[in-house]
């Protein structure tokens, strides 16, 4: 499959469409970052597995680390789900490991944004990320990893149709994932 990549235009529409994304998010502006997803939107993070592979070729591809779909994962979430999950993080009396709420800072890089099928206004994105996470005085978490977008440009806007996060850890440092990728 030939992926024919975006123009500079476009290129830089959907990066800068990513930064804001990222500060909303670190600002912790829920209601701003809801706009920017569809209403069909799939936020989807497989596990990652550590497994032993066989001898055989492309055994070990990224793709057998990652659990599939319809296997447990650590978010498989519709726009109703990350909408309840927001409700409960800014409710402090809902949610007791966010209360204080966490200080977050995404660094997004690496972006690489190509044409969706031959569509002209779909667009499949890779990215990298870190994601700082901080409570109280605590040291912090790093979260490390790539995402995989469908951006859809809707009446003019950009919006998340789905995001796939592939996380490097296989062991998550912390007893719950409150934050946002």
């Amino acid at each position: 499959m030939t992926r024919i990549a975006v123009d500079l235009e476009r290129y830089l529409a959907i990066e800068q469409f990513l930064y804001r994304e990222a500060r909303l998010l670190d600002e912790r502006d829920f209601e701003g970052w809801l706009e920017m997803l569809a209403p069909d939107i799939h936020y989807w993070a497989p596990n990652r597995v550590n497994r032993i592979v066989t001898a055989k070729p492309g055994d070990r591809d990224v793709a057998h680390e990652l659990s599939a779909a319809g296997e447990p994962a650590i978010y498989d979430e519709t726009l109703d789900d990350l909408k309840l999950r927001i409700a409960r993080t800014t409710t402090a009396k809902q949610l007791w490991c966010e209360n204080p709420p966490s200080r977050v800072r995404h660094m997004i890089s690496n972006i690489e944004a190509y044409f969706a099928d031959g569509a002209d206004e779909e667009f499949n994105v890779h990215s990298n990320f870190v994601v700082y996470q901080a409570r109280f005085d605590e040291k912090g978490i790093a979260f490390f990893g790539a995402r995989t977008d469908r951006l859809r440009k809707v009446n003019g806007n950009l919006m998340i149709v789905r995001r796939k996060i592939i996380l490097d850890l296989t062991v998550i440092p912390t007893g719950a994932i409150t934050i946002f990728f």
